[in-house]
């Protein structure tokens, strides 16, 4: 009978220490593309060729699919079945490996593991009540062992903790953790590493690619505003096209006057409306911007359902009607963008295309670039709504802008204002 093989993908140096030193309970926290993958991989085939069962866990169900595609392609010749539905592999060798999503914290209850590895934690948003209240006991019956594998997010997270654990005498006999970055893999050439350096913004590329645990809270969110570069006069051109931003919190209510031609990006006006309505907004922006062509965007939730002002009348449908224009002129996202992936756009816009804000007829939009912060998970900290410098309505509109007509603008490489 001839031997069946089944080939893992050769570790390097730094993942060979990571099994050389294993403990218990093991966390790995790591820059992008480390390799975390591929041992994650050898991590749950090898105690399943030995017959034991293991379980992947991963953020969600869309998380696990590749990892589930990959795994089934390098260990075929030793399957005896498989559950597509179930996410299930039995082996000839008597193990079996399962696959959960961590959108039920609860998955996998009931049943028993030599190992679990949970891979993505800090995507994993209740990884804390997921290990507490149930994954921990899955290993109880084997003694098994656990793995928790991940890149870094911002700020204080559960994930931190369990890496903190390794130089805690109260959990250190049973814990272990390391922290590499992208260099740490010598299959990666540091060439293209080097090159995301320079188009990253440094604190992203500090998180993502070196691994270090990056504090936000209390630094500025539109870090690459400038007061004095991003200053000036913007004289209303009305024979170009009028970008109409806007943010529907009751009080204020708020719309960015955005021109955008010639290769300059000019914020006309940041309207900013107390004790208002949309109604009274449209009739603003109506007698002072006749004649012009709008186009307009902005929050995404005042399309929706919540956003009714009267019988099936929701903002935009106000816009439309009080402006006179049509459903072309209408560029209106089905969602809202994260947070963190548009501060990255709006900040690249900032630092590397020029934008000029009106000194006098934009002050809202000065005051929030200058003085709204991040908080700690890198969300905008909106703080007090009486500090007219953290509402953060007016820095809204201009990252509604930003998502919805320059999203272009971060997958070009600009360095300096020039194509690298």
């Amino acid at each position: 009978m001839s031997e069946l093989v089944v080939k893992l993908r050769k570790r390097h140096f730094n993942q060979q220490k990571i099994i050389e030193t294993q403990r218990r309970f093991n966390v790995l926290k790591c820059g992008r593309r480390f390799g975390k993958t591929s041992l994650a991989e050898e991590l749950i085939i090898e105690p399943a060729l030995d017959g034991f069962p293991v379980a992947y866990f991963a953020p969600t169900y869309k998380d696990l699919a590749e990892f589930w595609h990959t795994l089934k392609r390098i260990i075929v010749p030793v399957i005896e079945s498989k559950d597509e539905q179930l996410k299930q592999i039995r082996l000839i060798t008597g193990g079996v490996i399962d696959m959960w999503s961590l959108d039920d914290p609860d998955s996998g209850r009931g049943r028993k593991y030599k190992r679990v590895v949970i891979d993505e934690c800090e995507k994993a948003k209740k990884l804390e009540e997921a290990w507490k209240a149930n994954i921990r006991a899955l290993l109880t019956d084997y003694a098994g062992d656990a793995w928790f594998l991940s890149t870094p997010k911002f700020g204080k997270t559960f994930f931190k903790e369990l890496h903190g654990r390794a130089f805690d005498e109260k959990f250190s006999h049973e814990w272990q953790s390391w922290t590499f970055s992208t260099y740490d893999n010598p299959f990666m050439l540091k060439s293209e590493i080097d090159s995301a350096k320079k188009t990253l913004d440094d604190i992203y590329f500090r998180c993502e690619y070196m691994a270090e645990d990056v504090e936000l809270k209390g630094l500025r969110w539109a870090y690459a505003y400038d007061s004095v570069k991003h200053s000036g006069r913007c004289e209303l051109n009305r024979s170009q096209m009028v970008y109409l931003s806007f943010d529907f919190n009751r009080n204020p209510i708020t719309c960015a006057v955005i021109q955008h031609y010639d290769g300059v990006l000019n914020v006309v006006e940041q309207i900013k409306l107390d004790n208002s309505d949309i109604y009274k907004l449209c009739d603003y922006i109506r007698a002072k911007y006749v004649n012009c062509q709008f186009m307009v965007t902005g929050d995404a939730t005042g399309k929706n359902s919540s956003a009714m002002v009267s019988d099936n009348i929701n903002y935009y449908k106000i816009i439309m009607q009080k402006l006179s224009i049509g459903i072309a002129q209408m560029k209106i996202p089905s969602v809202n963008p994260k947070i963190e992936e548009n501060q990255v756009l709006v900040n690249a816009i900032l630092s590397n295309y020029p934008v000029v804000i009106d000194s006098e007829n934009a002050k809202p939009l000065h005051n929030d670039l200058s003085g709204v912060q991040i908080s700690a998970d890198g969300k905008i900290e909106k703080g007090d709504r009486t500090d007219p410098n953290q509402q953060a309505d007016s820095l809204d509109c201009f990252r509604y802008f930003c998502n919805t007509f320059m999203s272009w603008f971060i997958k070009m490489n600009y360095q300096n204002g020039n194509k690298d």
